[in-house]
């Protein structure tokens, strides 16, 4: 990635950390109480679907984000790509933003930001959690079978396989029906801020580990045993994701409080901005 024309995909300029010697993208924007920001995983994943939360609450609060390594502006090197890598980085924010930090992810990158929390908990004031996973979804470790897959797809397969998923048919397919609910949410800036990044060489290598199951992340174990508070927010429409899968959350956790946003799947965090941003701020306002 040439750091001199980066993707536009939230509405600052990023800056560049070093990850194990990669180079990771964040951004920032605002003042206040610090929030950071955590992206879901698939097969074209960045920070643009935190646009929502990011410009929304930055009038109040210094918004951070960043594009795990593989996606957005972030370095896309060859390698197998893990869970601890994702919580690692997430950690490594936390770390450098230096002070209680509101901790906001979607989906994968919710189980992600719970074990980072888990690890560092001193360093996150409070966790919003957007349609999460890892307690009965995408939480079984890898097994002989996902590594036998992995190997299967890292190749010409894989890169068959991902170009496929990364058509603008498939995105446009994938993002109306599972993505968002409401299609005038979904315009033709959404469709380009997740096709292009996904055009970008090496754009693969991290797809390719989600797909054969590399990824995923249980939190059974740490989520539990959190002591900050906690949201959770539900898209109503979410199929992948479905709101049933909220009380899972909502039981292993009695800090855990839920609110399901009607019109909205499972990028709730991105399709219904403004509501995200009202139930969020009534949250740390009650939790303060």
């Amino acid at each position: 990635m040439n750091n001199q024309h980066p993707l536009p995909l939230l509405p600052v300029q990023p800056e560049f950390d070093t990850w194990r010697g990669h180079r990771i993208a964040t951004y920032r924007a605002g003042h206040g109480q610090p929030m950071l920001l955590v992206h879901s995983i698939n097969a074209a994943a960045s920070a643009f679907e935190m646009r929502g939360p990011f410009n929304q609450l930055q009038s109040d609060y210094t918004m951070h984000a960043f594009d795990l390594l593989g996606y957005g502006n972030s370095d896309r090197p060859a390698r197998v790509y893990q869970a601890e890598d994702y919580i690692d980085q997430t950690v490594a924010q936390l770390e450098r933003i230096g002070a209680p930090t509101v901790l906001i992810a979607s989906s994968l990158g919710a189980a992600y930001a719970i074990a980072a929390a888990a690890r560092v908990p001193d360093l996150v004031s409070a966790l919003v959690l957007a349609c999460p996973v890892g307690i009965s979804q995408l939480a079984t470790p890898p097994s002989a079978f996902n590594w036998s897959l992995y190997r299967l797809l890292d190749g010409p397969l894989g890169r068959w396989v991902f170009r496929q998923l990364t058509s603008k048919r498939s995105m446009r397919f994938f993002l109306a029906r599972q993505a968002y609910n409401d299609p005038a949410s979904f315009t033709p800036e959404t469709l380009t801020g997740f096709y292009t990044p996904a055009q970008i060489p090496g754009s693969h290598y991290a797809p390719v580990c989600f797909v054969s199951g590399l990824l995923t992340c249980d939190i059974a174990a740490v989520y539990p045993r959190l002591r900050m508070p906690i949201q959770i927010i539900w898209g109503r429409q979410a199929t992948t994701t479905p709101v049933s899968k909220a009380n899972e959350f909502v039981q292993m956790n009695p800090r855990a409080r839920l609110e399901v946003i009607d019109r909205a799947s499972m990028l709730v965090q991105d399709e219904r901005p403004a509501e995200f941003a009202r139930l969020v701020r009534a949250f740390l306002a009650n939790v303060g």
